[in-house]
């Protein structure tokens, strides 16, 4: 970049930002740890926006506060390299020759995405973690003449709506470029190629997935990725029909400050469970996710809450239960408290046996189906290992949702539908007994 008061070192794999070869509709970056996706990304689009107006949307699947978007890093180093004419908000940052930077979350944000006119450049995050659903409504808003997007990700699965629809096979319109660490070697610190290395000889499976960019495995921390892989070899995701002689069931995962999510599903005479529908959002109070419910066209058996619905707030000192029911709700079930720990638990002794069982309506099951694929274990840095628990992240709401309703038909649904009754007659009173009444 030619600047009288900064000069940006830009590492050759993200030249095409600088000096493109043709006017892509599409940038993708993919790839491992540190390999400088976001940081050269936000240095290029601060500078760029400070030579010229630019208007650049700067969004990810969920925000749900200005902390998790790329503010914090454009301001960085906007800071770093004295970038003139810049004022930096703690909602916006604006720079006096017209150029904008705007944070947004996609999902669930439609309209406010849909309304946003002149963008030049949108860059979308954590691009991994994107839904097809926001994939959708954001490529015909980015409409300017000229608009092109930025997408950086490291794949969680061959299934990322990213990948599918962007950037696994490319159009004629489309860059994509993977980078990892090695890549950028000079820019690195001792302490992250030392940590590189370490779990290179220590954990190759896993360096694949955290350095090397490689779709997550069994092996790398997916929590369901196999039991997916087999669903859709079996046929079991696809169109899957509301049986209305059925009834149906919902499993709730109760957010606090973030997203609440809910599975619609039915359990045929045959022990199969039918997801047929989901919804999550956030940012909503419990009464709009009631309405959600009851607009549906279902006939609901029984609503199944997490354990802690039945704790008072101390606000109301009403339960979550309570709220339900004076909204005239009472067939509500509260489950047992549940550990996510690998071994005896219920991931791996309820939740994995059941998934054989499971079909999926594709279409309205989308997002759980996306959630639910990027479902993964965490990695403990100290350790340097996976911890015994997922990874509590967007991805985790549906997840968790998933779980209590397979430990809902395990231990409510299915001994309902299994439990027989015989009568039992005393042996004086077999026979033609007379009594005195």
């Amino acid at each position: 970049m030619n600047d009288n008061k900064a000069k940006i070192i830009v590492p050759e794999p993200f030249t095409e930002l600088v000096s493109p070869s043709k006017h892509w509709r599409h940038i993708a970056y993919h790839g491992g740890r540190s390999s400088g996706k976001s940081t050269t990304v936000a240095t290029i689009l601060a500078a760029q926006a400070t030579s010229k107006p630019l208007r650049v949307l700067c969004c990810r699947e969920v925000q749900n506060s200005i902390a998790e978007s790329v503010h914090k890093l454009l301001g960085d180093m906007i800071e770093k390299y004295k970038l003139p004419g810049w004022e930096i908000t703690r909602e916006a940052i604006r720079n006096r020759n017209g150029s904008e930077f705007i944070f947004k979350g996609v999902h669930n944000n439609a309209q406010n995405i849909k309304s946003l006119e002149g963008v030049d450049i949108c860059w979308v995050e954590e691009a991994q973690s994107i839904s097809m659903e926001s994939i959708d409504i954001l490529i015909p808003t980015i409409r300017k003449s000229g608009s092109y997007f930025i997408w950086t990700f490291n794949r969680l699965t061959n299934e990322d709506p990213v990948w599918t629809r962007v950037a696994g096979n490319p159009d004629d319109r489309t860059f994509v470029r993977q980078v990892n660490s090695d890549e950028i070697e000079m820019l690195l610190s001792g302490e992250v190629i030392h940590e590189r290395e370490k779990m290179r000889k220590e954990n190759p499976e896993l360096f694949e997935h955290v350095w090397l960019g490689q779709p997550l495995t069994a092996n790398t921390g997916s929590v369901f990725g196999r039991q997916l892989a087999r669903a859709r070899e079996d046929g079991r995701i696809g169109s899957v029909v509301c049986d209305d002689s059925l009834g149906v069931y919902t499993a709730w995962d109760l957010g606090v400050g973030d997203a609440t999510a809910i599975w619609f599903f039915q359990v045929t005479s045959g022990g199969e469970i039918h997801f047929i529908d989901h919804y999550e959002s956030s940012g909503e109070d419990l009464g709009h996710y009631i309405s959600i419910i009851q607009n549906k066209p279902y006939q609901y058996n029984k609503h199944f809450l997490p354990h802690d619905a039945n704790a008072r707030e101390l606000q109301t000192n009403m339960t979550r239960v309570d709220f339900f029911r004076n909204r005239g709700i009472n067939n509500v079930e509260v489950l047992r408290p549940t550990k996510f720990t690998l071994g005896q638990d219920d991931i791996s002794l309820v939740a994995r046996p059941k998934f054989s069982k499971c079909w999926f309506d594709e279409k309205k099951c989308q997002r759980g189906l996306e959630c639910l694929r990027a479902y993964h274990y965490e990695y403990n840095e100290k350790n340097k290992l996976l911890k015994d628990k997922p990874c509590h992240d967007w991805s985790s709401h549906s997840s968790s949702a998933f779980i209590y309703a397979m430990m809902a038909e395990t231990e409510q649904i299915e001994i309902q539908n299994h439990f027989k009754f015989e009568t039992y007659t005393p042996p004086a009173f077999k026979g033609d007994q007379k009594t005195g009444f």
